[in-house]
């Protein structure tokens, strides 16, 4: 006995003096991105490497979910298009900001990042800020950018981040990213990017995961009210004069346009595809105006089997929506169709495609029916899995299966 409280005493006083040696502090060596601040100074630039181009440099570091960017141009002013180029993973994500011409010697001008997924693209919304001004020489600016953004989360660590502006040189200045600190929702992975910055006083849920939500249609959210934040994480396929966006519930439809230039289009038509049977849908209710932000006006649509003859009767009203502004000006419209009008014997399984030529040649696609069963029946095979662990944890079922064996 003697012993044994020899040798605890012993284990509590390594213990103990392993504690001591741990609680030592540690030295910390700084990383460069822990002096980089976007405030429109820009001295803690100073000692970071920049890339020289023909027309300017440009320098990268990462900063968790951000990259810090400083742009110094050699002859003209900082490009606010070009775009930047940002490479990553294999892909490629644009950024861009309105152009803010020359800045004098001192002065600061603030401006706001765009991203998209082609030159001048809207589909991420806004990914960051940043700071225009001139050192006496040179116009300079430092922004940062969002990677979440973009869709990206921790499976990018590591990964290296190159820029490139075409209106400073073709050399990408790089860095990697050290370590992304949140994943981002999973509906904003998608390459064709999210509809950003349209929720107001009166909308409702903007995610999907909100248990207050109307969940109208398989927890997707949407509901045609002339509300559109609902959309706020439904993809968007680019076209080039406009986005859609489209999902469906195996009863109705549901489809959402956002115009890059003019009115939302009322024909085209709607140029939809069932499993191979082509249905055109139009509105001869849409506005010639556009609709001021915070205000919706209501439209009907009918369908036929022929493409822009209002005469064709074939399937009458199928549908309605409503047709308003966002906050940045572009038209928007959100309608539904009514599946059972359209005289298809059934939706589960179908491959919907559509699109309007007036928006862009890119189709939007969806599969009809619910996805409900295919939850259920994934829940059950957990509940399974975990009866099973817990029967073979408690012993239970080798006694079974010894008592089955006649043992």
């Amino acid at each position: 006995m003697k012993l044994w409280k020899l040798m605890m005493a012993g284990v509590v006083a390594l213990g103990l003096a392993g504690a001591v040696v741990t609680a030592e502090p540690a030295t910390v060596t700084a990383q460069a991105s822990d002096n980089i601040t976007i405030d429109g100074k820009f001295s803690d630039w100073d000692n970071v490497h920049l890339t020289e181009n023909n027309n300017g440099y440009m320098a990268l570091v990462s900063s968790g979910k951000y990259v810090n960017v400083y742009v110094k141009m050699k002859y003209s002013q900082v490009p606010g298009h070009g775009d930047y180029i940002i490479t990553i993973g294999g892909k490629t994500y644009h950024a861009w900001f309105d152009d803010i011409g020359n800045v004098n010697k001192g002065d600061v001008k603030n401006f706001t990042l765009t991203g998209g997924s082609d030159y001048d693209g809207h589909q991420y919304g806004n990914v960051g800020t940043g700071y225009a001004s001139n050192d006496g020489s040179h116009n300079i600016a430092e922004f940062r950018l969002d990677l979440t953004k973009f869709g990206l989360s921790k499976s990018a660590d590591g990964d290296e981040v190159g820029i490139t502006n075409s209106n400073i040189g073709s050399d990408a200045a790089t860095t990697k990213v050290d370590a992304i600190e949140n994943d981002t929702d999973s509906t904003a992975t998608a390459t064709s990017g999210v509809i950003n910055g349209k929720a107001d006083s009166s909308s409702k849920a903007t995610t999907t995961t909100d248990n207050d939500a109307n969940n109208d249609n398989d927890n997707l959210n949407i509901k045609i009210d002339g509300k559109f934040a609902d959309w706020k994480n439904v993809t968007l396929t680019e076209g080039y004069n406009g986005y859609t966006a489209m999902v469906t519930d195996g009863d109705k439809v549901y489809v959402y346009v956002k115009m890059k230039y003019g009115m939302v289009p009322g024909y085209g038509d709607y140029n939809f595809d069932f499993n191979g049977k082509k249905i055109f849908v139009f509105s001869k209710d849409i506005p010639y105006n556009p609709v001021s932000h915070g205000s919706a006006t209501k439209v009907t649509f009918r369908a036929g089997n022929y493409n822009e003859d209002t005469s064709d009767s074939s399937y009458g009203t199928v549908g309605d929506g409503y047709v308003s502004s966002d906050s940045e000006g572009h038209n928007i419209a959100e309608f539904q169709i009514d599946v059972s009008k359209l005289k298809l014997s059934s939706m589960t399984g179908q491959t919907i495609t559509m699109y309007n030529p007036n928006i862009g040649d890119k189709k939007v696609t969806v599969a009809g029916g619910s996805t409900g069963p295919y939850v259920i029946a994934g829940i059950g095979v957990l509940i399974a899995g975990f009866g099973y662990w817990r029967l073979r944890k408690s012993g239970k079922l080798k006694r079974r299966q010894n008592d089955a064996a006649g043992k």
